[in-house]
This record gives C-alpha cells, sequence and structure tokens, in this order.
C-alpha cells in the first residue's frame, strides 16, 4: 500500500511505502527530464499509440505446429504449459499486438511482450 504525500514539480511524486519490505523507504517517480530539452516542452509529443491503440488478441486461434509454415526453425514464441496443456505464442505476432487474452486448462492467462 502507498500514501501519496505531496505533489512535487511536474510528474514527479513522493510516495511513502506503509507497509512491505521497504516500510518507510521514500519513492521518488520521475518521468523523462525535459529540462535540457533543445524543442519547447509544449511542442514535445507522444509517440505512442493512445490506450487500447494495439488490439488486444481476445479469443487466439491455433493450429498444429505442422500448419504453421508461416514460421521458421529459428523463430522465437512464448511457451506456456498448464496441466499438460501447451500452447506457443509466436514473438510475430506479438509484435503487432502485444497482448493476448487466453484461457489454459480454464485458468485465465495473459501473455504480453
Amino acid at each position: 500500500m502507498m500514501k501519496q504525500l505531496e505533489n512535487w514539480g511536474g510528474n514527479k511524486t513522493r510516495t511513502l511505502l506503509t507497509w512491505g519490505p521497504l516500510f518507510g523507504a521514500l519513492l521518488v517517480f520521475t518521468a523523462f527530464n525535459l529540462d535540457k530539452a533543445i524543442v519547447p516542452r509544449d511542442e514535445i509529443l507522444s509517440g505512442g499509440p493512445p490506450k487500447d491503440g494495439i488490439p488486444a488478441i481476445r479469443e487466439p486461434k491455433f493450429i498444429s505446429p505442422h500448419g504453421a509454415n508461416f514460421l521458421s526453425s529459428d523463430d522465437q514464441v512464448i511457451g506456456l504449459q498448464i496441466g499438460g496443456e501447451a500452447k506457443a505464442y509466436p514473438i510475430k505476432i506479438l509484435n503487432w499486438h502485444e497482448v493476448v487474452n487466453d484461457t489454459i486448462k480454464g485458468i485465465p492467462v495473459v501473455v504480453t511482450f
């Protein structure tokens, strides 16, 4: 649990941990330091997609390994095995979607990259 003590200049926040292994520690959260930017601060815009701008895969479809002819033998995957059921999530697909919401043996899982 954290308690916000005060706002401290822009995006910086001082926070005191109220329990846990760092009890009593003072944390300082910061954003990128733009003090020495050569472009005026108000002209710097986010370059990333907006919230939910990268669509998650919500109901992934799976094929057999033999049918995955779009993958080469050195392509990377994230593999999960739960209760004897194994699934592979190709990185070349996760590069475009970043998040897969799935269920393995009735257990909801999120795969992210």
